[in-house]
């Protein structure tokens, strides 16, 4: 009878304990959504080094947070797995040159935010950009750099992407769960 009881302990506490995700396998995101409940949904995510010029659905592979496994690090890719409304925060430190920096924040490719910033030769400049918005269940956001050179070493997280389901919505429109 002991050796049941803790073994029952010993699982609801696996049960409780989850890995970061930080690749492509959409196994644990299509099984998170297929749960029901609420859902806790927060990643916060890293580029470990300098972006020049375009890259579309930057990829964000230092993943440090990722509760409900909705965020790929390896593609750059949030799925939301329920219907509710998000936030989300995407940051960058534009290099030491005279360039112009244009990054996007996208829902399911389509542009919703652009964060720019401009600085003069040898300087640097720290740029935070935020998007709140109601999203559907496996609506897509990522965010891409159109032009620009920001800069980012393994240390620094300059470059960072990051978001959180606020409120989860049932799958009638107007009765929040």
């Amino acid at each position: 009878m002991e050796l049941k009881a803790a073994l029952v302990v010993i699982i609801q506490l696996l049960c409780h304990i989850r890995p970061i995700l930080s690749t492509d396998d959409t196994s644990q995101v299509e099984q998170n959504m297929a749960c029901t409940g609420r859902k806790a949904v927060h990643f916060y995510a890293a580029h470990p080094s300098e972006i020049n010029g375009k890259l579309d659905h930057i990829p964000f592979p230092d993943v440090t947070l990722n509760e409900g496994f909705a965020f790929s690090g390896a593609s750059g890719i949030f799925t939301a797995p329920v219907n509710g409304i998000y936030q989300f925060f995407f940051s960058f430190q534009s290099a030491r040159s005279n360039v112009n920096n244009h990054w996007w924040l996208k829902v399911n490719d389509v542009s919703k935010v652009l964060c720019h910033s401009q600085a003069g030769p040898g300087d640097t400049v720290g740029s935070m950009c935020t998007y709140m918005s109601e999203l559907a269940q496996n609506d897509k956001v990522t965010v891409s750099q159109v032009n620009g050179q920001a800069w980012a070493d393994d240390t620094s997280r300059t470059i960072t992407f990051s978001g959180s389901l606020l409120l989860q919505k049932s799958n009638c429109p107007c009765t929040a769960i």
